[in-house]
């Protein structure tokens, strides 16, 4: 357990806490930096890792599976826990967006080169890509159902959904990797095709440090502990029954070896630090959506330690 935590692990909160310090130190702007991230960095990534990636096509789509079946699982196991609760709409919406929807970019991309190789990285990026989809599209609907007021027209909510979707450019990112693969481009081919990839492999290098200093920043940001049960259930929901859920997926799949372990392992990831944006957007209970955020990504380092010890 011990290499794990210095060999995975400690690279990972070492970026994060100088993000972190430069939070608390400086006047950062975070907004600007996350769209940069997700505008630049990130298509850039993507497209960039699906070009490279020798993932067989079973094992590609197995992952992707996975990772959208994931959410409706863990969707349905938070809904039970809630039943005997009784929760009111908004508490209920801010415990499916503090369990569905988990941190496979910032946190989980870096994890994965770092305990499984590039290999592992190609792995876990097929099941960032719908998950990040789904935390901007999904997760949203689920924000604005939790802060709506009775009589609200649900039309507005679903009409937004789909105009996130055409605005992500994660999608445009996977469509464009499989066009360049369908046409056999390749990143040391010579001439303007190979220097603008090269061009977009350089800008994808820079994605994972960046990815990490901007976790530490949000994390810097404080929190506000007003529902602990709450929090303490969807850090257990997110933390410990999610990746035995992976795991029962995955066999079900038919995913086995490295594919199986990096789905457990990105399951295991804290709460996703940008479902707290559509949380104060739409006022759903923003501080228990960010203080699971605070409570599973420092959780995280104890439970990822064990799960990866199990894992290697």
């Amino acid at each position: 357990m011990i290499s794990v935590l210095i060999e995975v692990l400690l690279p990972i909160a070492v970026v994060a806490a100088v993000g972190y310090a430069l939070r608390r130190k400086l006047v950062l702007d975070l907004a600007t930096l996350n769209r940069v991230m997700i505008y630049g960095f990130s298509p850039a990534l993507i497209f960039t890792s699906l070009l490279r990636t020798q993932v067989a096509g079973e094992q590609a789509f197995g992952m992707i599976g996975l990772s959208v079946a994931l959410v409706a699982c863990v969707a349905v196991a938070t809904w039970l826990c809630a039943l005997p609760l009784r929760l009111p709409r908004a508490d209920l919406s801010a415990l499916l967006l503090s369990t569905m929807f988990l941190n496979s970019g910032n946190y989980g991309l870096p994890a994965a080169r770092f305990a499984f190789g590039e290999s592992g990285f190609e792995r876990a990026v097929l099941f960032f890509i719908p998950q990040s989809i789904l935390a901007q599209t999904l997760g949203i609907g689920i924000a604005a159902a939790g802060g709506m007021a009775p009589g609200t027209a649900r039309r507005a909510v679903v009409l937004r959904m789909l105009r996130q979707v055409l605005t992500m450019p994660q999608i445009y990112a996977v469509a464009a990797a499989l066009l360049a693969r369908a046409l056999g481009l390749r990143l040391d081919m010579p001439g303007v095709a190979g220097g603008l990839l090269r061009g977009v492999a350089l800008l994808s290098e820079a994605a994972l440090p960046l990815m990490l200093t901007i976790l530490g920043m949000q994390l810097a940001q404080g929190v506000v502990f007003e529902q602990p049960k709450l929090v303490a259930l969807a850090s257990g929901l997110r933390l410990l029954v999610s990746p035995l859920l992976a795991w029962g997926l995955a066999l079900a799949l038919g995913l086995d070896g490295l594919s199986l372990a990096v789905a457990v392992m990105q399951a295991a990831m804290p709460t996703a630090v940008n479902v707290t944006i559509a949380a104060l957007e739409f006022n759903t209970r923003p501080s228990t959506v960010v203080a699971s955020v605070v409570v599973t990504s420092l959780g995280s380092l104890v439970t990822l330690t064990v799960i990866l010890s199990l894992l290697r």
